[in-house]
């Protein structure tokens, strides 16, 4: 039961995560470029390699605290394989940030260092994946399925987190199952 209160307490952190990374770049991303009149693409340069490595930080941190623990092999494992899963819908959580606030702005962002290195290393990740079972060029649908996805899960798992806290707002309900996760 407790290894369940574990996986479950990574989750919530991960959606939390998800939902702070997103939240903290379109408001930086917004002010820097739509209120203090910055160019998007450097403000893109700069703030997504830095988001890109605090995500990852948080990201290294979650599974390794799992992988310290004294779970159970089959939770550690699957916290592993969870983190290894979810690390790029992740890292497309600062991205759909910068990808509003240039929607907002009217902004091309295609021209960002960082925005095309992320595309270029998805694409690079993805798309051997999906050639494993078609051999036609599907780049550009696999970037956007990739991006529905991502989107997707993020949305989902911000949604599931603010529901959480409403919840205990309103009813005084608690997850403490978890001691020291």
């Amino acid at each position: 039961m407790r290894d369940r209160a574990i996986i479950r307490h990574r989750l919530s952190q991960y959606s939390a995560v998800w939902l702070g990374a997103f939240l903290v770049v379109l408001i930086v991303t917004a002010g820097a470029s739509l209120v203090a009149g910055l160019d998007l693409v450097d403000v893109a340069d700069w703030v997504l390699p830095t988001a890109f490595v605090l995500l990852g930080a948080a990201m290294a941190y979650g599974v390794g605290a799992t992988a310290l623990s004294r779970a159970g092999l089959a939770t550690k494992s699957l916290v592993t394989a969870l983190g290894l899963l979810l690390t790029l819908p992740l890292l497309w959580a600062p991205v759909l940030a910068v990808l509003v606030v240039a929607a907002i702005g009217g902004a091309v962002i295609e021209y960002s260092t960082a925005y095309a290195g992320f595309r270029i290393a998805v694409s690079q990740i993805i798309y051997p994946l999906v050639s494993l079972f078609t051999q036609s060029p599907l780049a550009t649908a696999v970037w956007a399925m990739f991006q529905v996805v991502a989107s997707v899960i993020g949305f989902l798992a911000s949604a599931v987190q603010v529901l959480k806290a409403v919840r205990g707002f309103l009813y005084g309900g608690d997850d403490g199952d978890v001691e020291a996760a």
